[in-house]
This record gives C-alpha cells, sequence and structure tokens, in this order.
C-alpha cells in the first residue's frame, strides 16, 4: 500500500472480534463485517483496496 500511496498513514487498532476496516479521509471504503452481495465476511483480494482507493 504504501509503495502506491507514499503519503498514506496506515495503522491498525487491535480490538478483536474480527473486524477489517479501509477508511480514507474518513470514509469507509471497505468493511469485511459489512460486504453487500456476499455470503459470508471476507478479507479483499489482491489490490482490491488499491483499486476501491483509485475510484474515489
Amino acid at each position: 500500500m504504501q509503495n502506491e500511496f507514499k503519503n498514506a498513514q496506515i495503522s491498525t487498532i487491535e480490538k478483536g472480534g474480527g473486524h477489517f476496516i479501509v477508511e480514507v479521509n474518513g470514509k469507509i471504503i471497505y468493511s469485511k463485517k459489512d460486504l453487500f452481495n456476499c455470503e459470508v465476511d471476507r478479507f479483499p483480494h489482491e489490490g482490491e483496496i488499491t483499486q476501491l482507493i483509485k475510484t474515489m
């Protein structure tokens, strides 16, 4: 991620519960628990987060 977006500030917050949320400028662009049209919670596919950021 840092290679693609040089100014990105990446942090983790350990709370447990299996949440995986990606925010860009305060807007949630990916949430493992709140996926639409998916039957199961899942982590993003390779390149999925980068593509979401590029389409913003």
